[in-house]
């Protein structure tokens, strides 16, 4: 009887107790999900490379403007769109539309190496067919190979990317290699310095582009948000 006396009052106890026990448990927050959209805005001077009749080579040939928009989706794909407004020296200018789509190899922990497809479309003063209409208007293809290597959590070095671009229906053979770095200000917001040197050849019986030569020098920077 004394027992039982004891017993009853610990047991009303424990049972009061319990919701405070099961309120005290931590629940785990998952991880907030990695950011898939990227909007960025680029701009640059391009200088000439080489000598070319009256444009000499360092001076100013034109200046453009970048706006980009991708997307990596969840099996390492990853797809993109840009539009770029070239203003050249003289008052002409030209515009590119573009879409592309490539996959991410993730070979080490630091090293990602990326290649992509790209179709686009430029017109205006484009100067692609010098002996026929000097603004033809050309849809066109791009391959591009970047390589960039995480240096640590703010830097990393985009060691390379390389780019192999013609038209469909005349020459337009435009090479490209630039390389730069980019610093990560958190984990959504990010600015980026390149820069690259070009080669062209294109529809012309004049030197010197009727062979592949050095086109153009630039310098780039650029600033990438994600969402």
């Amino acid at each position: 009887m004394f027992v039982r006396k004891i017993i009853a009052p610990l047991g009303v106890c424990m049972s009061m107790a319990a919701p405070a026990f099961a309120a005290d448990q931590v629940v785990e927050v998952p991880p907030p999900s990695s950011p898939t959209w990227t909007i960025g805005i680029e701009g640059s001077p391009e200088f000439y490379a080489i000598n070319n009749g009256s444009n000499r080579s360092g001076t100013l040939a034109d200046s453009y403007y970048k706006l980009s928009v991708s997307h990596n989706f969840d099996n390492n794909f990853v797809g993109g769109v840009f539009i770029q407004p070239t203003f050249k020296s003289g008052g002409k200018s030209q515009y590119y539309l573009e879409g592309s789509l490539g996959y991410k190899f993730k070979l080490t922990d630091a090293f990602t190496l990326t290649p992509s497809v790209g179709i686009g479309y430029t017109w205006h003063d484009t100067g692609i067919v010098k002996d026929a209409e000097a603004n033809a208007n050309v849809a066109y293809y791009a391959l591009y190979l970047a390589g960039d290597l995480k240096l640590s959590k703010q830097w990393t070095w985009n060691a390379f990317n390389l780019r192999w671009r013609n038209a469909f229906n005349t020459t337009w053979e435009t090479p490209k290699v630039a390389t730069g770095v980019t610093y990560n200000i958190d984990s959504t917001n990010a600015v980026y310095a390149n820069v690259g040197y070009s080669w062209k050849k294109i529809n012309t019986s004049s030197a010197p582009y009727d062979a592949l030569a050095g086109d153009k020098i630039n310098v780039a920077i650029g600033y990438k948000h994600s969402f």
